[in-house]
């Protein structure tokens, strides 16, 4: 199979991965209302049929994040394939996949982008806005900001979304091998692998906020022979 077409797919499967996340965190909320009792007693029966979903569900929950990190990391192997590309396009690019899911959660993604031109591999960093704005989507309230800017040096992207935030504790691992999240610590090494930097920072309006700065292209590259003189 073409290397293109392999890691095209890779990010299908991440991108379904990331589909199947936000219905699996709902459906497992709700029944958990049930199984509460929240809404009503449930007699025995019906205790046990609510207490079989819950079970069903965090199984099939743990085989979306396993298959989240296999995916994951599949995206990442291999060499950086380095192209000049439009950062803004890029991001339009990432999230149109994730239109569907964002309508059905009454969740806005919200663009307010720059043009900045990088030198990056764009699959790798496609796929690096995708899971940014894919967990973004899973804890907004209301609306996920896309935002892009261009001082002029060094390109910065941030997701930042409207939800509960994460706790310190957490916060101070968000990053590591081990860390809570299946994708964020092969999203540090992809944007670092580029010269960039991530970092989790305090969000306008509460929720979380991830910041991406890229080096911003030479005007002078051309990728026949590299930097022109």
């Amino acid at each position: 199979m073409n290397p293109e077409h392999e890691d095209n797919d890779r990010l299908d499967r991440l991108e379904l991965a990331h589909a199947l996340r936000t219905p699996l965190t709902s459906a497992l909320l709700a029944t958990g209302i049930l199984e509460d009792e929240a809404l009503g007693a449930l007699n025995d029966a019906q205790r046990e049929v609510v207490a079989s979903i819950v079970a069903d569900l965090e199984r099939l929950s743990r085989l979306v994040d396993d298959g989240l990190k296999t995916a994951a990391l599949g995206a990442y192997a291999g060499p950086l394939e380095r192209r000049r590309v439009s950062l803004a396009a890029l991001a339009a690019e990432a999230i149109e996949p994730l239109m569907r899911q964002s309508r059905a959660r009454r969740v806005r993604i919200e663009l307010a982008v720059e043009e900045a031109a990088v030198l990056v591999d764009p699959i790798k960093v496609r796929w690096v806005i995708a899971s940014l704005v894919g967990n973004a989507l899973r804890f907004a309230q209301r609306r996920v900001i896309l935002a892009l800017r261009n001082d002029g040096a060094t390109a910065t992207l941030t997701v930042n979304d409207d939800g509960p935030g994460i706790a310190p504790a957490v916060a101070a691992r968000v990053f590591d091998r081990e860390g809570p999240g299946p994708t964020l610590y092969l999203v540090r090494e992809i944007v670092e692998a580029h010269g960039g930097r991530i970092a989790l920072v305090e969000g306008e309006a509460g929720g979380t906020r991830f910041d991406v700065r890229l080096p911003v292209a030479s005007t002078s590259w051309n990728p026949a022979g590299g930097e022109d003189e």
